[in-house]
């Protein structure tokens, strides 16, 4: 009595209405891990388990139906991945700092509370850059600083033509401002440009010191994310735009960790099944013809699984042609009459009578 539920729930998973349930199951499971969580390697054994796995388990083994509902799974996900990645990218970041320790500063750092504003805007836009420079906290050994830099490009973290990031070809801005004060005051240094591009870019200040003893300028930048080094913003052309242009990129993660693992395993599961599939059929051709039930008569005359007729009887009493159950000569496998081939090692059958077993 208390397995009767699972049964129960089993059978309606085995159902139509059942197949959908599971595939909706499915989606929302893949979609959390790879969208709201940002985890596409977490999404690879997701889709595994729900999108194959289960369904096989439930009785949905058919590889067109499977593949199909892997299908469904991919196109799904990703548009709706997509809503929260370019709901993420139209939030602002906070404010950034250049990195503290004794090669960049002699304490607190030097550049701090570095921001564009607005972060979202159109093409006519004119974005602020604003970044407050502590100039009596320049590293050991070097002089005030001598120059601060902004770098503007939809390549992250770039501040040159040649960036690991980004193939060639991508746009670069720099501003410089090289008019800084002496002085030991914190002041705050302020950049103007209007981009006129709509996308999601990203930049990126340098700022220059000179060292006492080389007199060699020293460089050190902005703490970015934590891949490219690279700062968020600004986002130009509203949310639709913005959705259309990460669109394609998402759909490469999609087809990357979710549809090639799948399909992998899917065709995995298909040679399987044709390779249990020709065993079955081998075994049941080795058997022979079914004897009929109990308590029917043979098969009528000419009807499958008949016997030939009996060819005339010799003196001794033996038949003069082939019987219905023949031997292969060389595997000694039971052959059906009339087979020019043998089905278990292709030796070709004799037009003659093989020696029976």
């Amino acid at each position: 009595m208390a397995q009767q539920p699972q049964g129960r729930f089993r059978r309606f998973l085995a159902s139509p209405i059942g197949w959908v349930f599971v595939l909706l199951v499915a989606i929302l499971v893949v979609f959390g891990i790879f969208g709201a969580l940002q985890e596409p390697i977490l999404a690879i054994p997701a889709i595994l388990l729900f999108g194959l796995a289960i369904p096989i388990w439930t009785g949905h083994k058919r590889a067109r139906n499977l593949a199909l509902g892997g299908l469904v799974i991919v196109l799904v996900v990703a548009p709706a991945s997509n809503l929260v990645f370019t709901q993420l990218i139209m939030t602002p970041v906070g404010a950034s700092t250049s990195a503290t320790g004794p090669m960049f500063s002699n304490g607190p750092a030097m550049m701090q509370n570095a921001t564009v504003s607005p972060y979202l805007g159109s093409t006519d836009t004119n974005f602020t850059w604003n970044v407050t420079v502590y100039p009596a906290n320049h590293p050991p050994n070097n002089t005030t600083p001598v120059e601060l830099d902004l770098f503007i490009s939809t390549c992250p973290g770039a501040t040159g033509n040649s960036s690991p990031n980004c193939s060639s070809g991508y746009p670069l801005t720099v501003l410089q401002n090289k008019t800084l004060p002496n002085t030991t005051s914190p002041y705050v240094v302020t950049f103007h440009y209007r981009i006129g591009s709509d996308g999601v870019w990203t930049w990126q200040m340098g700022l220059y010191t000179q060292n006492n003893t080389t007199k060699r300028p020293y460089f050190q930048l902005l703490v970015g994310d934590p891949i490219y080094n690279g700062i968020e913003g600004p986002v130009i052309g509203g949310y639709f735009v913005i959705y259309g242009d990460l669109l394609p990129y998402v759909y490469t993660q999609d087809l990357l960790y979710l549809a090639l693992p799948f399909y992998i395993i899917l065709m995995v599961y298909m040679l399987f099944k044709a390779r249990e599939r020709r065993r079955r059929d081998a075994a049941q051709r080795a058997a022979g013809p079914l004897p009929p039930e109990k308590g029917e008569g043979p098969p009528a005359a000419g009807a499958p699984g008949a016997p030939l007729p009996s060819a005339p009887k010799g003196p001794s009493g033996g038949t003069a042609s082939a019987v219905a159950e023949l031997n292969c000569p060389k595997c000694n496998a039971v052959v059906y009459a009339g087979e020019t081939n043998c089905w278990k090692c292709g030796e070709p059958l004799p037009r003659g009578s093989p020696s029976s077993s």
